[in-house]
């Protein structure tokens, strides 16, 4: 998961993250796992997160609660293994 926001929703942002957290607390079967920290861009308002789910409705709720301050992008990712052993 990529997400990004203007730095002048900073505090704003933060707020909602600790907001999610407590709410994937609380019902983590409700949510994706979260598999990896927050990696943050250089410049602060870029970053990335690793997360597992099988329920697209799980990426719906993610961008919900964010909206309107971040956008993300969400992508797929396999172990090169799963990949390389299908195209030999």
């Amino acid at each position: 998961m990529f997400w990004e926001y203007d730095s002048g929703d900073h505090n704003v942002v933060m707020d909602k993250l600790n907001d999610y957290r407590g709410l994937v607390k609380n019902n983590p079967d409700q949510h994706a796992n979260f598999i990896s920290k927050n990696y943050t861009l250089v410049d602060g308002t870029e970053g990335f997160q690793l997360l597992e789910t099988e329920n697209p409705e799980h990426l719906v709720k993610i961008t919900r609660h964010y909206l309107p301050e971040v956008s993300f992008r969400f992508a797929s990712i396999v172990e090169l293994e799963k990949v390389d052993g299908k195209v030999k």
